[in-house]
């Protein structure tokens, strides 16, 4: 049913966008920082993306997103183990199941529900901060370390990872390693990793707004 079909595709997009790095690290970044217990109260709250169908949780340990929106299907993909009773009720007539929808001609607006946690503060988690920015490191065994750069201005908060193209390229300058040579697992330098970060690095970037009145 094109409904499951949906969700699989959701939560294949979420691991997707969870484990898929460009490099990782060798350790946590910046290394010789202290790394902070928890989120500062200035990062708390909720953040919307700009197509209003996400939202974005900052709380002292956790960064949520939150997946929230309605999609429309053709009712001909509804298939024989359900019914529509009325125009605003979908019954699983195998569990017995109940959703409510909405009838628009020959379509059928269905709602959509999904949390994933982004960052999880703990041993193999760690924050920490420099010049403004906050890191996130994650670690993933063998593979090192994941790090993402978290930043607020203006009500705006941006996440950014490292770039396939954009981003190794400068970090085959930073290194003077050919692009074809540099390890998905990098041992930089303190003063390499602060270069990288004043050049712009982690270039693919997440961006949301600041809802007013959610701060925490």
């Amino acid at each position: 049913m094109r409904h499951l079909f949906n969700i699989l595709i959701i939560i294949f997009l979420i691991s997707l966008c969870s484990c898929k790095f460009a490099a990782t690290f060798d350790a946590p970044q910046p290394e010789n920082e202290k790394s902070l217990a928890s989120f500062p109260s200035n990062l708390l709250g909720s953040y919307s993306d700009s197509s209003h169908q996400s939202i974005l949780t900052i709380s002292n340990h956790l960064i949520t997103r939150h997946f929230d929106y309605d999609y429309k299907e053709s009712r001909e993909t509804i298939d024989s183990s359900y019914s529509i009773i009325g125009d605003t009720l979908l019954i699983n007539k195998l569990n017995g199941s109940k959703e409510e929808i909405l009838i628009q001609d020959d379509s059928i607006v269905r709602h959509e529900n999904l949390i994933d946690t982004l960052f999880n503060l703990s041993g193999d988690n760690l924050l920490k901060k420099y010049k403004g920015f906050y890191f996130l490191n994650v670690k993933y065994n063998e593979l090192g370390w994941e790090v993402k750069k978290l930043s607020l201005e203006k009500g705006v908060l941006t996440i950014g990872s490292i770039s396939d193209k954009e981003d190794l390229k400068k970090l085959e300058a930073i290194t003077e390693s050919p692009s074809d040579t540099i390890p998905i697992k990098l041992s930089l330098t303190k003063r390499q990793f602060k270069r990288f970060v004043k050049e712009n690095g982690f270039s693919s970037q997440l961006t949301f707004t600041r809802m007013k009145g959610c701060d925490m």
